[in-house]
């Protein structure tokens, strides 16, 4: 959830104090691009369209927010407040499990942070505090230092991945598509299956149901569950 190849954003320092009579906060600023983007998307988004949004001038923004990379930095950062992290520490790898799943479920409600954390780091304080704590538990399976950043980017990436391939396809479909696969859809794939020739693609064949019926919350935890158990058997080496 980090890329060292960026930059760190200036949105990280101090906010600036306000002006007499500032309108508007950087708090209520994030919050209000927040809320934009769940309504119009991550192209939709500028500081004019989002000045309009909030009732305001776009000068009133750039006292906080000088640039929209800094806005968005801003607004991923505040979305990442709302993982929840365990109160206690347990079984370090079972930690990482509950914390990847907040992760996939906090993303998956806002979809264009999925996009954001796939370009840019996360270098926020509320980012930090689930990349400190994710860190935190591969060192306390005693998973050996110098193999601790790969194992962290094969989860943070497999998460991430996953929620915005899930999203891909929820674009195709519509919005209002319903999580399951329809009657309709069902028919178009049989039909579909029936036609192939079955000695050409004999386990597409065999397999097409369990494919098209396959679960993506089910498919992401199998997944976790293999990667977890990948690093388990590294320590029993």
């Amino acid at each position: 959830m980090t890329d060292g190849k960026h930059k760190v954003s200036a949105a990280w320092l101090e906010d600036k104090p306000p002006r007499r009579q500032q309108p508007l906060s950087r708090e209520q600023i994030v919050r209000g691009a927040v809320e934009y983007l769940e309504q119009h998307g991550l192209e939709e988004l500028s500081m004019r369209k989002l000045a309009a949004h909030l009732g305001t001038a776009a000068t009133s923004l750039y006292w906080h927010v000088v640039t929209k990379d800094q806005l968005f930095d801003l607004v991923l950062d505040e979305i990442f407040g709302e993982v929840r992290l365990p109160e206690k520490d347990g079984e370090p790898l079972e930690d990482l499990r509950r914390v990847m799943h907040e992760v996939r479920r906090v993303l998956s409600r806002y979809p264009e942070a999925a996009r954001l954390a796939a370009s840019r780091p996360t270098l926020g304080p509320r980012a930090l505090r689930v990349v400190e704590y994710t860190l935190g538990a591969l060192l306390r399976t005693g998973y050996p230092e110098e193999s601790i950043a790969h194992a962290y980017n094969l989860i943070a990436d497999y998460t991430i991945g996953g929620v915005l391939v899930e999203l891909s396809r929820k674009r195709l479909t519509g919005p209002d598509a319903p999580s399951g696969e329809s009657s309709e859809d069902a028919d178009t794939m049989r039909s579909f299956v029936e036609s192939l020739p079955g000695e050409e693609f004999p386990n597409f064949v065999r397999l097409s149901g369990l494919l098209v019926t396959a679960n993506d919350e089910e498919s992401f935890a199998f997944g976790l569950d293999r990667l977890l158990a990948g690093i388990s058997n590294d320590l029993e080496k």
